[in-house]
């Protein structure tokens, strides 16, 4: 699972940033991750 980081947070599930780990947008395949963090000028990050 992957999620997109930006800044000091995450981009949550309602689009907006978030610090909250646990209300993340989260992607399973990394490559729509990549997709999405190179369009909002994020990075992705593999969650465990």
């Amino acid at each position: 699972m992957y999620a997109v980081k930006v800044l000091h947070g995450y981009i949550g599930e309602d689009g907006q940033r978030t610090r909250d780990k646990n209300r993340v947008r989260i992607f399973l395949n990394r490559n729509y991750a990549k997709q999405f963090a190179d369009r909002i000028g994020g990075r992705v990050k593999e969650l465990r």
